[in-house]
């Protein structure tokens, strides 16, 4: 059984400047977007990357947090809480 992720070099002028771990469709348009680069567009080309990279960890790191808050709130409510004080007096 073969992977499903595979591991694509992005070409620059012959050479290889970095490996994606990406799906096959993904490589396949990584390839063909790499095709006939210049340096100029290479690093722009990684800029975009860089920044999809970050943005989609914040983005992970947003949904997870949320994903606390919304536990910890079916807890709260799970929980009955009263606040603390004096006892009612007894008659």
């Amino acid at each position: 059984m073969a992977g499903r992720y595979s591991i694509t070099a992005v070409p620059l002028k012959g050479k290889k400047v970095a490996k994606v771990y990406a799906s096959p469709k993904v490589g396949d348009a990584l390839r063909e977007i790499s095709k006939d680069m210049t340096l100029y567009e290479g690093v722009r080309l990684s800029e975009v990357l860089d920044a999809v990279y970050v943005q989609g960890k914040k983005d992970g790191a947003r949904e997870t947090f949320e994903g606390f808050d919304r536990s910890l709130a079916d807890v709260k409510k799970a929980i009955p809480h009263r606040t603390p004080g004096r006892p009612k007096k007894k008659k």
